[in-house]
């Protein structure tokens, strides 16, 4: 039997992923093995002759007491929290971690759930099952900003930006990020970076823009320079063939021919860029929110639950953002097929 979100009937404490729990073969009763042994016996004794069963008994359960329990840690949270105040880890419902039966351990111990020996439980143990890649929730990231205070603030793809930023923080190493160099300033967007996002995807809409117009504008140039690379490879004398139609150009003409290679060249270079930087980007940008954030709270309002809500992503500008992208970049495309 899954015992998170269940109090223990001796000290009042929930239970924990990793707790030693023991449990009265009577009544089934939990109990934490120093609770029940300091006691000497189950804490619901005197109820045996009456038949109690503890499975019927709904008053320890954290719901009574408006608490979400974290599924990963088993940490008692407040009810309006989307994310574990010790961890980080998602509160959704229904995704408590099992903790483990054990045999008897003894005369008279009851049967129940031992610690694990590496401390917790193994599944959530795992670095690819931890929301925060194996680093200490109370690990500093600098400013006073704690591993699972970013947790909270990063919300999605947690695993892998705590493991990156920890990276960054005790080794000075990051990665490439690929979505970033792929959507370059949506991703800063997304992220809810605004105001370096706005220009950057300003920046790469500006270039999109200019390529279109020079395809639309153009066409007919495009088209002959085409055909002519088109016989020259044909003529197997491609060299020459490009050189004698380049010389026939002014020019406007050799600057509107190698304009969109230029434009899409610079918008490679800021993909190559986005993606080296961002990584350290967003790590500066979730310890300045979060510390303005933890300064700023109002009196009486809980720092933790700002975090939940001022953090994570903004889905609905990025895709808004990915159909503009998409407008402009095809738009070409369909004119042409109309002229």
């Amino acid at each position: 039997m899954d015992y998170i979100g269940k109090k223990c009937p001796v000290c009042q404490k929930y239970f924990h992923a990793d707790d030693d729990v023991v449990v009265c073969p009577d009544c089934g009763t939990p109990h934490h093995r120093e609770c029940y042994e300091s006691l000497g016996h189950c804490s619901n004794e005197n109820l045996h002759e009456q038949g109690y069963d503890y499975q019927e008994d709904k008053e320890n359960t954290a719901e009574t007491d408006g608490m979400k329990i974290c599924p990963s840690c088993g940490h008692a949270n407040d009810n309006s929290h989307f994310f574990c105040g010790q961890c980080g880890a998602p509160l959704s419902p229904g995704q408590a971690p099992r903790q483990q039966q054990a045999p008897p351990q003894g005369a008279g111990i009851p049967f129940g759930q031992q610690q694990n020996p590496q401390g917790g439980n193994t599944a959530f143990n795992m670095p690819f099952m931890d929301p925060l890649a194996g680093v200490d929730s109370n690990a500093d990231f600098g400013d006073g900003i704690t591993a699972g205070e970013t947790a909270k603030y990063v919300k999605q793809n947690t695993p892998y930006f705590i493991r990156v930023f920890n990276n960054i923080k005790t080794m000075n190493k990051s990665k490439f990020n690929f979505a970033a160099a792929l959507f370059t300033g949506g991703y800063l967007l997304y992220r809810k970076m605004y105001k370096i996002g706005a220009l950057f995807a300003f920046i790469q809409l500006a270039l999109m823009a200019v390529e279109s117009y020079l395809t639309i504008a153009y066409s007919s140039l495009y088209t002959e320079f085409l055909n002519a690379y088109s016989q020259s490879l044909s003529s197997g004398n491609l060299t020459g063939g490009i050189t004698e139609y380049m010389q026939g150009l002014d020019a406007m003409q050799l600057l509107v021919l190698y304009l969109p290679t230029l434009v899409e060249a610079a918008r490679i270079v800021m993909m190559i860029v986005f993606g080296i930087c961002t990584n350290r980007m967003y790590f500066k940008h979730c310890k300045k929110q979060i510390k303005k954030i933890k300064e700023n709270a109002a009196q009486g309002e809980n720092p933790e639950t700002v975090l939940q809500t001022k953090g994570g992503v903004n889905t609905g500008l990025a895709i808004s953002l990915m159909i503009t992208y998409l407008i402009i970049m095809y738009l070409p495309n369909i004119i042409i097929g109309f002229m």
